[in-house]
């Protein structure tokens, strides 16, 4: 064993295995320090978790609507339990390919036991001191939670805890505008629980507003009852279920009676426990040339996001320059109808920039969107002005998988107008790129000397 590795790279949760696997195909040796207990917020773990259960909740949801596609409707059960168990299998399944085992068997170095950093350059794990050439911080971290007065006298869920839920919840108050309060709101309704949203700030404020608004009315469709705008200002204990007070814009305030609450606060990262100070690192930072944090510690929560920011920090530190390697990733929300949006916002989300052109397309309009009962979707393109996609956002029950689409062809700078030829079979969801691209096309305007060309070979007889 090496005590000299390339590369050391701190918490064996999902994140951390990935990227060791990742730097030991690039040639680097690698050492894997684990701390013997599970990451919390595991992202990979969470999202393989979340879509076993929103997959269980799509199939209760279709089972509701199946008489809008001329199928009589029928009473089901739904067990919280099996649903619940059923996503634990699917995620147990995963660990088992990233046994320590297996790790060693591809060159990784797994070492196990408390991790702190003896000095900038020098790391601790279990008795062994290591001096890695780099370093990486893939460590998780516990749901923070936030101060509203009451909160600590009742057993709220978290963000890790509801995902193993088991029981059928009656009324469930999610606190939280992020992503993942927005996934479970729909999730637990339709599960069966009557669930009310106080968003706590700005709701989903990263995302289009004109996508968030075609997920609001879906969730009003639902009987999700949403409080733009409130903040919980109380909450009060009782013999018989929670109260919670509210206050709405204007100072008004109302009391909800609820059975259980869900926060969704993001996460508190505890560096002091790795003796981070020992590092020395400049004051407030986290990292240096040779000390790099990946995932919940960078900012990185979701899955695809933190891998693609951790590769391209382990590019960084062995040296290595990879093409797009600075490429956004399709950010998820999933509910039904999906958003995945690429790349940030512009300043006015309805006003292009200077020389850029926004395009839109209803999904509603698209054939197999229709055959499928999808009754609301969008996909929106900004483009500059020679036709390059710069951003997209796409709301459907198969954003994700649409998205994935653009971003290739942003990755390889194939433009909008070659999207109208993209053979494809009828119907398809993706014929909206080609709706896109021959919309483009009709809308752009034809150079004057495009125009005397044609002329002139018309005169020619060509």
């Amino acid at each position: 064993m090496s005590t000299s590795p390339d590369l050391c790279i701190i918490g064996a949760g999902t994140l951390g295995v990935d990227l060791a696997l990742y730097a030991r195909r690039l040639g680097a040796s690698v050492v894997l320090a684990d701390r013997d207990r599970p990451e919390q917020g595991d992202a990979a773990q969470q999202a393989l978790r979340m879509a076993s259960l929103v997959q269980s909740a799509k199939r209760a949801q279709d089972m509701r609507r199946a008489p809008e596609l001329g199928v009589g409707a029928s009473e089901f059960k739904l067990s919280a339990k099996q649903v619940a168990e059923r996503a634990t299998r699917l995620v147990e399944n995963r660990i088992r390919a990233t046994s320590p085992e297996i790790l060693t068997a591809q060159g990784v170095t797994v070492m196990r036991g408390s991790v702190s950093f003896v000095d900038g350059r020098s790391v601790l794990v279990g008795d062994i001191t290591i001096k890695p050439g780099k370093i990486v911080i893939a460590i998780g971290g516990a749901p923070a939670i936030p101060d509203i007065p009451g909160l600590g006298d009742i057993d709220v869920f978290t963000l890790d805890s509801i995902l193993e839920n088991q029981r059928k919840l009656t009324h469930l108050v999610v606190i939280g505008s992020d992503v993942a309060a927005v996934e479970q709101a729909q999730l637990q309704r339709r599960f069966g629980a009557a669930v009310t949203l106080v968003p706590h700030g700005p709701f989903l404020s990263d995302f289009d507003p004109e996508a968030v608004s075609l997920l609001l009315a879906a969730f009003v469709d639902e009987g999700i009852s949403v409080r733009t705008g409130a903040r919980v200002v109380a909450i009060n204990k009782r013999s018989q279920g929670i109260g919670i007070e509210i206050e709405a814009e204007g100072g008004v305030r109302e009391m909800l009676d609820a059975s259980h609450v869900l926060v969704s606060a993001g996460r508190k990262i505890d560096l002091d426990e790795l003796d981070i100070a020992k590092a020395r690192l400049r004051p407030g930072a986290n990292s240096s040339r040779t000390i790099r944090p990946v995932g919940i510690v960078a900012g990185q929560e979701g899955w695809s996001a933190a891998r693609a920011h951790g590769r391209a920090v382990v590019d960084a530190l062995l040296g290595r320059r990879r093409a797009n390697a600075d490429f956004p990733v399709p950010r998820l929300v999933e509910t039904e109808p999906g958003i995945a949006q690429i790349g940030l916002l512009t300043p006015r989300a309805d006003k292009a920039r200077a020389g850029d052109t926004i395009l839109r397309e209803n999904m509603t309009e698209n054939d197999r969107a229709a055959a499928m009962g999808n009754d609301r979707g969008l996909v929106k393109l900004t483009l500059d002005g020679k036709g390059q996609i710069q951003r997209a956002c796409v709301v459907d029950p198969f954003a994700a998988e649409l998205a994935g689409t653009l971003a290739l062809a942003m990755s390889r700078k194939i433009g909008l107008a070659d999207l109208a030829d993209l053979p494809l079979p009828r119907p398809s969801l993706f014929e909206v790129f080609s709706r896109l691209g021959e919309n483009y096309l009709a809308a752009r305007n034809v150079s004057t000397k495009g125009q005397g060309g044609r002329t002139l070979r018309r005169w020619l007889g060509l």
